[in-house]
């Protein structure tokens, strides 16, 4: 299924699930009276649908809390496209996927998670803006149960157990962290963190030559955040000698190829000392941070490629337009970085509203390489 129809089934579904079940959760709070102490007694099961780039964000406290608590199992749900950014981080001792590919499928694994993480004994909701998890955190009857809330938290007052509000104009990391540290945990330190990754990692050749990993590409999440062609074009021009000598590594899912061939074949003929490899499509994510963990420089957008490459501490060079860089990275001590942005007023634009007001022309991202800069808009439906 599309965003845009997974979120119409959030809203509208979520909505009549939640008025349904606020009244009956209240009651049966009143007459149980359970204990909600944070403890972590059984099991813990975790809640991240979309984003593999926000588990990365979150994988410092997800690491703190599996050294902690080395004893207590630590559940997973999540779609199935996030699954291998889940098994990288190497913290889950079950990961449950929902199959997203159709609607029956949609329903028909949910309810085959439900029933497999039913009676948990704490339930962690890092969705941010769905109803629809915290109508599942409810339902599999977990004794505690943690989520986020926004300006307003009446729909979801009542129905978690603990709320931590979450401002989306602040760092992300800072409200994973303190979600965490509901259980006394603090995040693992960097260097931690680049070591637990890069030890499960599939062994690679060191390059012969300098390597520059190219994170072009994104999640069907916003791709109003993507470079197209000329302005790579840009970036090895302004970046680069022209007979500087390296390789060049596009990676990225089979999507992403297509985009990394015409980026190549407009840059070959102009950079001879550039090898120029498009491996999107052909390399496991595990295989991927293989080759991006023994990279010089890492040049790319807000993507998943991008944390990592911050946690494995290698240059990086990257570009923001919809997304504003100051609420998704988390300082790195000892991190050589040069981050572009160009901030205009309808940006943030990504989470904060619906639709991007531009409808996909992102005047923020081409702002970085015009000279004379676009005006931004407003509104336009």
């Amino acid at each position: 299924m599309e965003i845009r129809t997974i979120r119409v089934i959030d809203y509208y579904l979520g909505n009549l699930l939640i008025a349904v079940l606020k009244p009956l959760v209240i009651l049966l709070g009143g007459l149980l009276r359970r204990d909600h102490g944070l403890e972590l007694k059984k099991d813990i099961t975790i809640i991240k649908m979309l984003g593999g780039g926000s588990l990365v964000i979150a994988f410092p406290s997800l690491l703190g809390l599996r050294k902690k608590y080395p004893g207590i199992p630590i559940n997973l749900v999540t779609m199935k496209a996030i699954v291998p950014f889940a098994r990288s981080l190497n913290v889950f001792d079950n990961i449950t996927a929902v199959d997203d590919s159709g609607v029956f499928s949609f329903l028909l694994s949910s309810l085959r998670t439900y029933m497999r993480v039913f009676r948990t004994d704490t339930i962690v909701d890092l969705e941010v803006y769905s109803r629809l998890s915290t109508v599942f955190s409810v339902l599999t009857c977990a004794r505690n149960r943690i989520g986020f809330y926004l300006e307003e938290a009446f729909w979801r007052r009542r129905l978690h157990t603990h709320l931590i509000y979450f401002n989306r104009f602040s760092g992300s990391h800072y409200f994973y962290d303190k979600i965490f540290g509901l259980f006394g945990v603090s995040p693992s330190a960097t260097a931690d963190c680049r070591e637990h990754l890069t030890g499960k990692l599939p062994e690679t050749a060191k390059p012969g030559r300098y390597r520059i990993c190219i994170g072009h590409g994104c999640s069907g999440l916003s791709l109003e955040r993507m470079l197209d062609a000329g302005q790579w074009g840009k970036v090895f021009l302004s970046r680069l000698d022209r007979n500087f000598e390296a390789e060049a590594v596009f990676l990225g899912t089979e999507r992403d190829s297509a985009l990394a061939s015409e980026i190549t074949q407009r840059l070959s003929p102009v950079f001879k000392g550039i090898e120029f490899i498009n491996q999107c499509g052909k390399t496991s994510l595990a295989e991927s941070l293989s080759i991006l963990s023994a990279a010089d420089e890492f040049w790319g957008i807000d993507s998943s490629l991008l944390h990592y490459a911050r946690i494995f501490r290698i240059k990086c060079v990257s570009f923001w337009g919809p997304t504003d860089p100051a609420t998704l990275l988390r300082e790195v001590p000892g991190l050589q970085e040069e981050i572009n942005y160009c901030r205009i007023p309808c940006s943030p634009c990504i989470h904060v509203t619906e639709t991007p007001p531009c409808m996909g022309d992102n005047v923020c991202i081409q702002n970085l390489f015009n000279d004379k800069k676009r005006d931004w808009i407003g509104l336009v439906i």
